[in-house]
């Protein structure tokens, strides 16, 4: 036999099993905010891809979900369909995009049909199935949400966690089985940037959350409906306040889920100036700077206040601590006690008076925790880069070290150590007019230990966030010398 006839019968063996091994085509679905792979006969995502802030900016930050084997998102009843079994069809409209799975002619099964409905304007999905059976769907949220690896304090931003919306707010999933309340709410899984949620629809009489898992942040939604029809809302995108609003105005929960609601709303507040900032000057990093630069401008009110109680008690200091040091040298015991009392009705103060000086922090510190919660959760500073710093979401990882120290890591930070320099440049240069010799030295070792508090505490902090500390620090720094050139 000639070598070409050889050749022939290999090549037309080969096409005759290739359909054997070969998957089906596969279904591509892009829209601004999402992207999603199908097989052709295979009705459940095989790659699921989300972008922020849509998938055409050139600086997008994404999401991609590989679901083999269904590992982070399958339906239990179809479970071990065969995959010729649907066959699809896609219909594009002008808002949403769907691919529609039927059930093809003859064939038998308790799904008979299946569609998805891909919001083009949002992070939205909605989920259809007819069904003889009660659906119920797994989520497995650890193959999808990887949580952040900062060490040290900056950790508090690590993690996936399993979340349940309730008519009393967000709550933590636990080991327990959770029953569907008259109002249909969100069940899913969140890390610090990205959430996936699914909803029920009006269709579910009943449903319940099942087999919760939080080490594997893993759960399953069991649901029931008299028509056979089912639907489901999904969410699967940033935690973003405009992202989430535009699917519900219930997901806008997931932001700041831990302030009261009147500290949200200054979050919420700052990060509209921060974006607006943004808008107009185009680099985050300086966006930051600036917006340490407002914040002190609107909180000139409050902090002005809290330097005035400041001054008062240095003024009472100053008086009483001459006058004191002379009872304490002459006097002991009771006499020494009446002796002191006697000096504070003089002066018509109480001992307690120092805690006026503290109120006057007090009433910034709300201030302190909204914008640092505020650039802690915010997407915008994930990927951004500035000066030496190339993600403000993470520490700045200024270099390697070549050894790995306990808590704080294996990499030089060098933006807490400019912080701690500005700090303590404005403990050295502080200046008030009623404290002099000890009580100036007193109050500026103050100063020194919270700088190096500050340092210890804000190592592993994400950049943005020591960024803003450092701007307003060097505000501070030169107020300070203002002061100090007027004295």
């Amino acid at each position: 036999m000639k070598t070409s006839n050889i050749i022939a019968i290999i090549l037309l063996l080969t096409v005759s099993i290739l359909p054997t091994f070969v998957s089906a085509e596969a279904l591509f679905i892009d829209t601004p905010f999402q992207e999603m792979e199908f097989d052709q006969n295979r009705p459940l995502p095989k790659v699921w891809t989300v972008c922020y802030p849509s998938c055409d900016d050139e600086n997008k930050i994404d999401v991609n979900l590989m679901n083999k084997g269904e590992n982070f998102f399958s339906i239990e009843q179809l479970q071990f369909i065969e995959e010729d079994f649907f066959e699809a069809k896609t219909i594009d409209n002008t808002e949403n995009v769907e691919l529609l799975f039927q059930l093809k002619n003859g064939l038998t099964h308790p799904v008979t049909r299946l569609s998805y409905r891909i919001s083009k304007s949002s992070h939205k999905l909605e989920l259809k199935i007819s069904s003889s059976k009660p659906i119920t769907i797994k989520i497995r949220a650890n193959k999808m949400l990887l949580p952040e690896d900062i060490v040290g304090l900056g950790g508090l931003y690590n993690g996936t966690s399993l979340i349940s919306f309730s008519p009393k707010g967000i709550e933590e999933m636990k080991h327990k089985t959770i029953q569907n309340h008259s109002e249909k709410l969100w069940h899913g899984a969140r890390s610090r940037f990205w959430s996936f949620l699914i909803s029920p629809g009006e269709t579910i009489q009943s449903y319940s959350i099942q087999e919760i898992d939080p080490n594997s942040n893993a759960f399953a939604l069991a649901s029931n409906s008299e028509s056979g029809e089912y639907h489901f809302i999904l969410y699967l995108g940033p935690i973003e306040r405009s992202a989430l609003m535009r699917v519900s105005s219930q997901l806008k929960h997931l932001l700041y889920t831990a302030l009261w609601d009147w500290l949200r709303w200054i979050c919420f507040g700052f990060q509209m100036i921060l974006s607006w900032v943004f808008t107009w000057v185009g680099n985050l990093g300086i966006s930051i700077i600036l917006l340490a630069l407002i914040i002190k401008i609107l909180l000139y009110p409050l902090s002005n206040v809290a330097e005035r109680w400041q001054q008062e008690v240095n003024a009472i200091q100053a008086w009483l601590q001459p006058r004191l040091k002379k009872i304490k040298t002459n006097y002991t015991g009771e006499e020494a006690h009446q002796r002191t009392l006697a000096l504070y009705q003089e002066k018509g103060i109480s001992p307690m008076f120092t805690v006026k000086s503290l109120a006057g922090l007090l009433i910034q510190i709300p201030i302190f925790i909204a914008v640092f919660d505020m650039l802690g959760e915010s997407i915008m500073l994930k990927g951004q880069g500035f000066l030496w710093i190339n993600d403000l979401s993470r520490p700045d990882q200024w270099m390697n070290l070549p050894f790995v120290i306990p808590y704080f890591g294996g990499t030089f930070n060098l933006l807490p150590l400019l912080m701690t320099l500005i700090t303590a440049l404005s403990a050295l240069n502080f200046q008030d007019k009623h404290l002099q010799g000890d009580l100036l030295k007193q109050q500026q070792i103050k100063l020194y230990l919270m700088a190096l508090a500050f340092f210890i505490l804000f190592y592993t902090f994400p950049a943005g966030m020591v960024l803003y500390w450092t701007a307003s620090n060097s505000l501070q720094l030169i107020k300070a010398l203002v002061v100090k050139h007027k004295t």
